[in-house]
């Protein structure tokens, strides 16, 4: 009995892992939400942001503006090195549940030739890493300057 009941332990060991290592991570695709497409559009001294999302963006807890002042124009090779970063404020006036976009300005504070900047969402649960749009540059009107 004895022998029995130590087979069974040694044998429970090797098919309690079901062959998966490492710790269990959840379903991503039922409930997360990526940046399908991100546009900026100079606006005066200030950008115009649009992005859309895709998956399940009503798990959309909250959203970064990250962005840098770029003096020599884009550098598309260069890391993305964060300067600022802004929440975006009142984002149930900002973003369209039922169709996934977001549109919102801003007017950075300190005034450049050009702008690299991206998204950050995060999501209502702790366990999904932030969803972190591509960097995209965009160049200011040449009055500026």
């Amino acid at each position: 009995l004895k022998m029995l009941f130590c087979a069974c332990l040694a044998l429970s060991m090797f098919i309690s892992g079901c062959g998966k290592t490492g710790a269990p991570r959840p379903r991503e695709n039922t409930r997360s939400f990526a940046w399908q497409e991100l546009n900026v559009q100079p606006a005066g001294d200030c950008l115009d942001i649009s992005a859309v999302m895709s998956g399940v963006y009503s798990n959309l807890a909250s959203v970064l503006l990250e962005f840098a002042d770029v003096s020599d124009g884009d550098c598309p090779g260069c890391p993305f090195i964060v300067k600022e970063q802004v929440e975006v404020r009142d984002l149930n006036k900002v973003f369209d549940q039922s169709k996934g976009e977001l549109r919102f300005s801003h007017c950075p504070r300190v005034k450049a030739p050009g702008y690299r900047l991206r998204l950050v969402g995060t999501n209502i649960y702790d366990t999904f890493r932030p969803a972190v749009s591509p960097a995209k540059y965009v160049e200011m009107p040449a009055q500026r300057r």
